[in-house]
């Protein structure tokens, strides 16, 4: 292992026994997440400050509202149902995390004192490429899937899941409290880390590792260069952001004293989230887990993607100092393989039956619609 990661397998420390087929998939995470850190640090190793974020961001500038669709938009016509649903879900996903992540970023920016010019400079960068981001991908509904304006909102909401939404309105709530009118400074710290921490690097990274482990590339599956160019530049505006957040993050550490505790009841809270969730997913009787399969490939279930996503978060924090919240990462992913899994080691996963893929998504519909 390079640098700070933390190896999944050496955060576990199981009593029970190492094999079975979690142990290959802890092996496969421990990789696929030690391989996106490393080449990560490839890249933003020499950030050291706001600056050099600035400086980078102009080097790498592009333009979302210039890359060619027309291959796109042909190869879409192409596509029987099915294929074209599952782009749908992945479209749906990610313009809902880009539309919430944009709607807040001008209250961040506005938020940042004065005295934080470098911070501030930074942050209006990433204001930039957050409503770009958007922008790329209404782009991609009206003129690859042939939405009309007026409903893309609409039909990225409909294709989006449940628990993506759950995750958005808390979101939303807790940028609400924090960027509230008379907010401290330590309360934009916060927001800050919530944003860039857990939201772009935890929550929307873990999304696209995961994918691209799992050879899950519908860019290159179904011909769609255009949509395939503009991700790849959007993946690494959102290795920038997580920097400016650690930067942020490391000032507020420094600065605060009471800084360590406030971002340990925030990690705290979002851990609790995880766990309900997934006990949640694992009652479903399949449901969530088949879902999982569908988006994402084999052996994705509700226990692996909550390992991925704790992983991510225990790396970061690691890298933060933060040490004390990543060995309540380690209990709980301990706690969780072994509830999740059976005496040989191989993850608890129930095959729906006809009856609960049939009702049960329709619940989850209704459900979504009231969140």
């Amino acid at each position: 292992m390079s640098g700070h990661a933390l190896s999944t397998e050496a955060m576990l420390e199981a009593a029970a026994p190492k094999g079975g087929r979690i142990g290959r998939l802890l092996a496969e995470i421990d990789a696929l997440i030690d391989a996106d850190e490393t080449a990560e640090r490839h890249i933003h190793g020499a950030w050291k400050t706001f600056d050099d974020i600035v400086a980078a961001a102009n080097a790498n500038v592009w333009d979302a509202y210039g890359v060619d669709l027309t291959t796109d938009a042909a190869s879409y016509r192409r596509l029987d149902r099915r294929q074209q649903q599952a782009l749908l879900r992945i479209f749906g996903t990610i313009y809902r995390a880009e539309s919430v992540v944009d709607d807040w970023m001008v209250r961040i920016v506005a938020a940042t004192p004065p005295t934080a010019d470098a911070m501030r400079l930074a942050l209006q960068g990433q204001e930039h490429d957050e409503k770009m981001h958007r922008g790329s991908l209404f782009r991609i509904a009206t003129e690859v899937f042939g939405i009309a304006p007026g409903d893309v909102e609409r039909v990225a909401r409909a294709n989006n899941n449940f628990v993506a939404e759950t995750l958005f309105a808390r979101f939303d709530s807790q940028m609400t409290r924090l960027l509230r009118a008379g907010r401290p400074l330590e309360d934009v710290y916060t927001a800050i880390f919530i944003y860039g921490i857990l939201s772009e690097d935890v929550v929307a990274n873990s999304d696209v590792v995961i994918r691209r482990a799992k050879g899950n590339d519908k860019y290159a599956e179904f011909n769609l260069p255009g949509m395939r160019e503009g991700q790849t530049n959007v993946r690494r505006d959102e290795g920038r952001h997580v920097r400016i957040a650690v930067l942020a993050t490391h000032a507020f550490l420094d600065d605060h004293p009471a800084a360590e505790a406030t971002l340990a009841a925030v990690c705290t809270d979002y851990l609790d989230l995880a766990d309900r969730m997934l006990r949640q997913a694992k009652r479903s009787r399949g449901l969530i887990d088949a879902h999982l399969r569908e988006s994402y490939g084999p052996d994705v279930d509700s226990l692996y993607y909550y390992l991925v996503n704790l992983k991510r978060l225990g790396v970061r924090l690691d890298e933060l100092g933060l040490r004390e919240i990543v060995r309540d990462i380690r209990a709980r992913m301990e706690h969780a393989v072994a509830e999740f899994t059976d005496d040989n080691r191989d993850p608890i996963v129930e095959i729906p039956g006809y009856a609960t893929r049939v009702f049960g998504r329709v619940a989850i519909s209704l459900a979504r619609r009231r969140a």
